[in-house]
């Protein structure tokens, strides 16, 4: 992004104080994780030290929780990254408890809010440039770029956004040419280089107890000064343990998929519903739409809440508000919940309201 479209974060990062407290929440994936610690960078730059506190949400919800929102009465300041809270709530938030606040994004919204506020979509509403790499833009207006690229890179590459920035791995394939592939193609990042695996490991989207491994994912990177020290981290190491066991469910649901999947043919619409121990219906989205592109694949998480992960990788519909046309209203009435991009995008509901919910997408598709 232009550095004038940047003003309002960097201001905002150059007049932190030393005796602010400082709370940054973020996306609970590694695009949020990798923005995370290039904000709480240039806190550290700026005031001596970085954020007081980085977390995600208490629930996986667009929202703050009241667990959230116990911590803001001891924040003077809060940054919200690649996490599109509503602008009503950002506006109550900051009135009610006394807040400036920040918000880095780059996912579709409503009403732009009133707090200074990055998102290249107010120009161009089409526009999907990762967060991670918007921070990194942010970072170059205070000289720390060269530090951080790497650290935005795995941000960029599970947030499938190595198209939008192709400048940015053509630099890091110069500096750390081992880790990566022939052909810097979001596959081939993703999939087949070392670089990739560190950003697959660390991205804890999948892991139960995530506000733990964010924590870890978090300090592993801001404890590395160089890519090559990453894998040498304790909090690394505990991640990996854990990918470890992630991968072999993965391996065990994507056997079931051929047996298991609903087709619907006429619409060109797969549902993949899933039991596991793990947040893994993103992965195994992802994995089934980059083999069939023009396909919609929904995986779904059946517990006591419905998740679902929505794929469709030729963006021939917009999955985001496609999802949220399908909730059935006395579903929202509850709190159901459905957002995100054009080509991938998710749902969270009451089990109760997932029959309607289908019924509803495959007539609106």
């Amino acid at each position: 992004m232009q550095s004038e479209n940047l003003k309002p974060a960097v201001e905002f990062l150059r007049n932190a104080s030393e005796n602010e407290k400082i709370e940054i929440v973020h996306h609970w994936d590694m695009d949020g994780t990798s923005s995370s610690v290039i904000v709480s960078k240039i806190l550290e730059e700026v005031r001596g030290r970085p954020a007081d506190n980085v977390t995600i949400p208490y629930e996986r919800a667009y929202h703050l929780e009241e667990e959230d929102r116990k911590r803001l009465e001891e924040v003077d300041r809060l940054i919200v990254l690649d996490f599109n809270l509503e602008a009503d709530e950002l506006e109550e938030l900051e009135e009610e408890y006394d807040l400036e606040i920040l918000v880095v994004d780059h996912h579709t919204f409503g009403r732009e809010p009133e707090v200074p506020f990055v998102n290249p979509r107010t120009e161009d509403g089409e526009a999907y440039v990762p967060c991670s790499k918007i921070c990194l833009d942010i970072s170059a207006e205070f000289g720390l770029e060269d530090g951080l690229d790497w650290i935005a890179g795995l941000g960029v590459i599970q947030d499938f956004g190595v198209n939008s920035c192709p400048e940015l791995f053509e630099k890091l394939d110069e500096k750390y040419g081992t880790y990566f592939p022939e052909e810097l193609t979001q596959e081939e990042l993703a999939k087949n280089c070392e670089y990739g695996r560190y950003s697959s490991v660390l991205n804890i989207k999948p892991y139960r107890d995530s506000k733990h491994f964010a924590k870890l994912a978090y300090q592993a990177l801001m404890n590395s000064g160089e890519l090559q020290e990453l894998e040498a981290q304790e909090e690394y190491r505990q991640v990996y343990e854990v990918y470890l066991e992630m991968q072999d469910e993965f391996n065990r649901m994507m056997e079931d998929y051929e047996e298991d999947r609903e087709i619907n043919r006429d619409k060109c619409i797969i549902f993949f519903e899933i039991d596991s121990d793990f947040n893994i219906t993103s992965s195994i989205a992802t994995n089934m739409s980059t083999k069939t592109p023009d396909w919609i694949h929904l995986v779904i998480q059946k517990d006591d809440e419905i998740n679902i992960s929505a794929r469709c990788q030729s963006g021939r519909v917009d999955l985001g508000d496609l999802l949220q046309k399908a909730l059935p209203e006395d579903a929202k009435k509850e709190g159901a919940e459905a957002g995100g991009h054009r080509k991938a995008a998710g749902a969270s509901m009451d089990k109760k309201y997932y029959e309607e919910f289908k019924k509803n997408f495959t007539e609106i598709v």
